[in-house]
């Protein structure tokens, strides 16, 4: 169904999140994608790149930690310059509206935590854009602006056009002298946010009715897994995506919303609180 669908559907849909006394969302890229920032996978996707799925590795790091950090740098400075959009906000409500409802986050640009959503409820599995740490220590740091980490500043000039960094411009450890590396969990790193544990606990502790899975491919593991699992022990799937292949995946009791996130979540929100 598209983001212009039958009434009676989303009127049905409300009605079973209503009911729902568990509900486990699972967001990805295309949640931020109205906010401006590529996708990591799709069509456009930057994971389509090879060679940039080679980047997000602390052995690519140990090796060429300038190419590393030249790719993090520009997505931490788009990712500084973005905005949350209506679906981040809609999210946030509806996690705020609902009792037992949590946000598997694989985003790392650090827009769904500038709204109102519950910290209790919401899990950064892939760390964060937004935060650079030592590779040694444990010093760390919160990136608000680019003035806080001064080498994102070199790496655009005055005429803000985007160029290379240097071995001496990246950054390093005040207090230990060792490089800082962006706060995102790398290929073969541990989850971040206490997952998969934490995740496994809480899928298991009692029925999920609902799973959500917004503006995520579901190809991405655990999450993918985490869904398969929930909805093995019997939760519906509800889909929110403009790729319509993903609708090959649902069930009778699945629902899919094709069409732009920024406006399904809202009207989503507005069935529930009228």
């Amino acid at each position: 169904m598209d983001e212009a669908g039958d009434e009676s559907t989303w009127l049905c849909f409300a009605d079973f999140l209503t009911a729902s006394s568990r509900v486990l969302c699972v967001v990805g890229a295309g949640l931020s994608a109205p906010s401006g920032l590529a996708t990591w996978r799709g069509t456009n996707g930057l994971w389509n790149d090879i060679s940039l799925k080679e980047l997000a590795s602390p052995k690519k790091f140990k090796e060429d930690p300038v190419t590393v950090w030249n790719f993090y740098g520009d997505r931490i400075l788009e990712s500084l310059a973005a905005q949350p959009n209506a679906a981040h906000y809609a999210l946030a409500a509806l996690a705020r509206w609902h009792g037992e409802w949590w946000t598997i986050n694989q985003n790392v640009d650090g827009l769904l935590e500038q709204t109102e959503h519950p910290a209790s409820s919401l899990l950064d599995i892939h760390g964060t854009l937004k935060n650079v740490r030592c590779t040694t220590c444990d010093y760390n740091i919160n990136v608000a602006t680019p003035h806080d980490i001064p080498f994102l500043l070199s790496l655009s000039n005055a005429d803000s056009q985007s160029r290379s960094a240097v071995l001496a411009e990246l950054p390093h450890c005040p207090k230990c002298a060792n490089l800082l590396r962006p706060g995102v969990v790398w290929f073969g790193e541990r989850l971040a946010a206490g997952a998969p544990d934490n995740v496994d606990e809480w899928i298991s502790e009692e029925r999920i009715d609902l799973v959500i899975a917004a503006g995520t491919s579901l190809e991405v593991f655990p999450a993918a897994e985490w869904v398969d699992t929930a909805r093995t022990l019997g939760a519906s799937l509800a889909i929110i995506d403009t790729d319509h292949r993903l609708g090959d995946r649902l069930d009778e009791n699945d629902w899919f919303f094709q069409g732009d996130i920024a406006i399904i979540l809202p009207r989503i929100v507005q069935l529930l609180t009228p």
